[in-house]
């Protein structure tokens, strides 16, 4: 969380402290980051990290909803220290109608 040369940071220094002691994913906090590629928002040393994009996590969910085991498979997402869930694209990913929330 160190600023880009010539670039001031958003997060208030205090912020940052707090963040890097990573007692919110002890927690079970949730934390939204955003930001520019190459700001190393995805550096997280010490922990056991899920990575997905949003189109693979939904891809995992329809490809368990098959055989009715997304429960199984979301369970063992939660055994991670921490799940992350990049949202780059996200409004440009297409989504099927299956996805929609009635």
């Amino acid at each position: 969380m160190s600023a880009k040369r010539g670039q001031a940071q958003s997060i208030p220094a205090p912020t940052q402290q707090a963040l890097r002691t990573l007692e919110w994913v002890h927690w079970r906090e949730n934390l939204i980051v955003c930001g520019p590629a190459g700001h190393c928002k995805t550096f997280l040393p010490g922990l056991h990290v899920d990575w997905f994009s949003l189109e693979s996590l939904g891809v995992l969910v329809r490809r368990h909803r098959v055989d009715d085991t997304v429960t199984k498979a979301i369970t063992r997402i939660l055994r991670s220290d921490l799940v992350m869930v990049m949202v780059d694209d996200i409004g440009l990913l297409a989504v099927g109608t299956d996805a929609t929330v009635r």
